[in-house]
């Protein structure tokens, strides 16, 4: 795997809870409705029942009648009104929504259809946070390049923040220096990205498109930047852009969450400075389950880890921020 991996009725009625308006794309952290796979959360109860119940304001059909209560409990009604929907769109039975199927899909296609210009507003929103991120990892690295390892100041941070995600300190003393310049060089070719894409001929919006028919966050071609013009002859995909699905309009990617995004994908996207590829090894924290027992080479290739050393960098503190998830790595993991 090569890519990387939000009424017909006949009378008035009141809605009981019904949203005046869309609100961002419909997502859902669990599955809701019946079946093993249900978790029925009520936050994700709540989100459905308000979809369904907006299908049949749209005049769409599918939708219930009379109105669902939205209560966050999944009942009787809720559960019936999920699988008519699902045989009048979609027909299909199984009476469950998951958070990247095809029925949140079709509520979204219906109810909160996402445009480029939607795309734009929220990576223009995250850009800058990402250059401060960057800017910020390569002011530690300069600062233990140009001094060395120290016991005090701000080589010693930078070389702890670096051991923290990379793991530099199980590295021989000369790995150790020439792994320094090769990130400082990585995190270069991440900011001439982002903040010089004149150079490329580009403007730094170019680098995303809108992938509509992606239930997740987002989507990407290892090194796709140097695939200049390309397409995936499976998926017709562009090869030399970050792909952004649905998920990555929730209103749970706040811009802190969406320039981490980013940050992960622009790794995988442009690739280690000494043209090796950068995966998906293990999603989290440094210190978390699926990132911890991980090598020094395998966290020099792996997106998140990146990531996470910019997120510390930039926020000056070790502590976890809320929006990083721990996963397993590969697409089992994949937000």
């Amino acid at each position: 795997m090569l890519w990387l991996v939000m009424p017909a009725s006949g009378s008035c009625q009141l809605l009981p809870g019904v949203s005046s308006a869309g609100s961002g794309p419909i997502a859902i952290n669990q599955p809701v409705g019946r079946g093993p796979l249900a978790r029925n959360k009520p936050d994700d109860v709540r989100t459905i029942q308000d979809a369904l119940n907006r299908v049949t304001v749209a005049n769409a059909a599918g939708g219930p009648m009379p109105f669902l209560a939205v209560d966050g409990i999944c009942g009787p009604k809720t559960n019936a009104a999920i699988v008519r929907f699902q045989q009048v769109q979609l027909k299909i039975f199984d009476g469950v929504i998951e958070p990247n199927k095809k029925t949140i899909l079709k509520l979204n296609e219906i109810l909160e259809p996402v445009s480029d210009e939607d795309l734009k507003a929220k990576v223009r929103l995250a850009l800058p946070i990402v250059a401060r991120a960057i800017a910020a990892a390569m002011q530690n690295l300069q600062a233990v390049i140009a001094s060395g390892p120290a016991a005090t100041g701000p080589a010693a941070t930078a070389a702890d923040r670096l051991n923290r995600h990379f793991r530099l300190n199980d590295l021989k003393a000369f790995e150790q220096s020439t792994t320094r310049i090769e990130l400082f060089s990585t995190y270069l070719r991440f900011n001439a990205v982002i903040m010089n894409p004149e150079l490329f001929n580009l403007t730094a919006l170019d680098e995303f498109d809108l992938d509509k028919n992606n239930p997740k966050i987002a989507l990407t071609r290892r090194n796709g930047f140097f695939q200049e013009g390309q397409k995936d002859p499976a998926t017709h995909r562009r090869l030399d852009r970050i792909h952004l699905g649905l998920g990555f309009f929730a209103s749970r990617v706040t811009p802190d969450f969406a320039a981490f995004i980013i940050l992960h994908e622009l790794s995988h996207f442009v690739g280690r400075a000494n043209g090796q590829e950068i995966h998906d090894f293990g999603r989290g924290w440094f210190n978390e389950p699926f990132i911890a027992p991980l090598k020094a080479a395998e966290r020099l290739a792996n997106a998140d880890s990146y990531a996470t050393f910019a997120q510390e960098c930039l926020a000056d503190k070790p502590d976890k921020p809320p929006f990083v998830e721990s996963r397993p790595g590969g697409l089992a993991g994949a937000r």
